[in-house]
């Protein structure tokens, strides 16, 4: 009896995680799809995507992806002092 009690609590937390993962998938759809749509002009009037672009950033975190760079920045090149003294 108890086994049938933890098989039925696995099978939907498998169910809630199946659904969770189609609705981050979706979003993840529509925002490309938005932000595809306004860049080719789709759109009588150019739309701020900054909201979808957030939501697109936001469900690519959420399964492990950065969005951006991880190049580390250039560093400064350390300048050359002259350290000889000069002539007398």
């Amino acid at each position: 009896m108890a086994a049938d009690n933890e098989k039925t609590a696995v099978d939907d937390d498998d169910k809630h995680g199946l659904l969770g993962h189609l609705v981050r998938l979706g979003l993840m759809i529509w925002a490309c799809g938005v932000i595809t749509a306004n860049y080719m002009g789709a759109f009588k009037q150019s739309i701020d995507v900054t909201f979808s672009a957030s939501l697109l950033s936001s469900m690519a975190a959420s399964y492990g992806l950065s969005v951006g760079r991880n190049a580390p920045k250039k560093k400064d090149e350390p300048k050359v002092q002259n350290n000889t003294s000069p002539s007398k």
